[in-house]
């Protein structure tokens, strides 16, 4: 009887998300994003919080947690925005997980990843719970604020999406279109369904109109709203 040939044991094969970390590094490289303990804190608000209200919001996070924070979490921070850049929600989910659960909770990426979580992995309940403790954290965020109502609606608490959606309209950055056009056409169709005031709605779709004039589900309630006298927005 031969002998069998003694081989090297075989490595195992990468998970997906290893290999979602490889390429997002990959990316991080060709841009020559080179982070060390004098640069984390600017790249992680460059990259992940160009805008305001983002960047006041992360940088006191930072300022708050500096201590415990550091490169590598730096390096975390550039790397879901490059899947989120990537739209790669699973990836995003899967590092939000297995990275940031030794830090702080940071109540602006909670904000960010909950939609992945809700609109693309499903889980409603676990994004609810990120966004209430966005809710706490993030006073001046229109965000959390549409989602909660967008999650009223989802659940049949119309009275309650109503005013999450008010609450969001009177926060919003006149310059965030696409989050600005959502909340009152939302708010319009809830005033319509909840009011019957057909007059209120149809300014707040016109205002969504007049920041997306190719809105299509607006375009069609405003169609729906000037044309039939009971008009059923589903």
């Amino acid at each position: 009887m031969s002998k069998r040939k003694s081989r090297r044991p075989l490595a195992a094969p990468a998970s997906a998300y290893q290999r979602a970390i490889r390429q997002a590094d990959e990316v991080l490289s060709r841009n020559g994003v080179d982070v060390r303990p004098d640069n984390w804190q600017q790249l992680a608000l460059e990259w992940f919080a160009p805008h305001e209200p983002d960047r006041s919001e992360l940088a006191r996070y930072i300022t708050a947690y500096q201590d415990r924070l550091g490169p590598r979490w730096g390096k975390d921070v550039l790397r879901l925005e490059v899947f989120f850049q990537n739209d790669d929600y699973k990836a995003v989910i899967a590092h939000y997980d297995q990275a940031f659960s030794p830090y702080p909770r940071c109540a602006l990426i909670e904000m960010w990843v909950a939609d992945r979580i809700y609109r693309q992995g499903g889980d409603l309940w676990r994004a609810r719970q990120m966004y209430r403790h966005a809710l706490d954290e993030l006073p001046n965020q229109a965000k959390p604020r549409y989602e909660m109502g967008f999650i009223s609606y989802l659940l049949g608490d119309f009275p309650g999406a109503l005013e999450w959606f008010s609450q969001a309209a009177a926060l919003v950055a006149d310059d965030d279109i696409q989050l600005r056009s959502r909340i009152f056409y939302n708010r319009g169709l809830m005033r319509y369904l909840l009011e019957g005031d057909k007059w209120a709605a149809i300014a707040d779709i016109e205002e969504a109109l007049r920041l997306r004039p190719d809105y299509p589900q607006a375009l069609e309630a405003l169609r729906g709203l000037r044309g039939t006298p009971r008009w059923v927005p589903w």
